[in-house]
């Protein structure tokens, strides 16, 4: 029961931070997607764009990466018992996508705003050198760790839940997850759930807004 309760409630805390992320993400590229392309607009943009990439950075750790290291912890729980090989390296995959994407917000959190506030207190001989910075910060996490390492990690995970639950109906109504229990040995509806969740967040990933493929730095 407290198992299922935590898998729920990583379900929860992922999908609302990070949607709520990919929302400020947008607010601070003030809506306009050509800035996704042209960081040198974005660290110019003064210092209520800084704080809201800011604060998307840090919902972004909390709901794309911690709250996905909790469900992967509840799903190998889960289906372990079906192929504890492939439950297990499937999971490493999880956790190197969380260690690995965290890092990342955590550093854009960190260090681009100081740059957008650096950029506006610097002179104009001093600017194009923290533009620069900017440009490689966001270049290595934008690129390098978020689409390009994750991508291949968020797709090994994928495809190790895929196949733990490929012999599990996935015609499962969302209000059933807590309120009825599992009435034969296997996964429990948390476990049937959690791959809908798992193909919504590679969905996001790959298609919509600031996180995925037409995030381009």
């Amino acid at each position: 029961m407290i198992l299922r309760r935590t898998g729920i409630a990583a379900l929860v805390v992922s999908i609302s931070l990070g949607m709520t992320s990919n929302v400020l993400f947008l607010a601070a590229f003030q809506f306009r997607f050509d800035r996704f392309f042209e960081p040198t607009r974005v660290v110019a943009s003064g210092a209520t764009p800084a704080e809201l990439l800011r604060w998307a950075a840090v919902l972004d750790l909390f709901g794309y990466y911690l709250a996905t290291a909790v469900l992967a912890y509840v799903l190998w729980r889960q289906l372990r018992p079906r192929n504890p090989l492939i439950a297990d390296l499937s999971t490493m995959a999880a956790v190197g996508y969380a260690l690995a994407g965290g890092v990342g917000a955590a550093v854009l959190a960190m260090v681009a705003p100081m740059l957008m506030h650096n950029y506006t207190d610097a002179t104009a001989a001093g600017q194009p050198l923290i533009a620069a910075q900017f440009a490689v910060v966001l270049q290595v996490v934008w690129r390098a760790i978020w689409q390009f390492l994750d991508t291949i990690l968020l797709a090994a995970w994928w495809l190790g839940i895929g196949w733990l639950l490929r012999a599990i109906g996935l015609g499962y109504p969302a209000y059933r997850w807590y309120w009825q229990r599992p009435r034969q040995p296997g996964p429990s509806p948390t476990s049937r759930a959690s791959l809908w969740y798992v193909m919504f967040c590679s969905a996001c990933f790959s298609c919509c807004g600031p996180r995925g493929g037409s995030r381009s730095v």
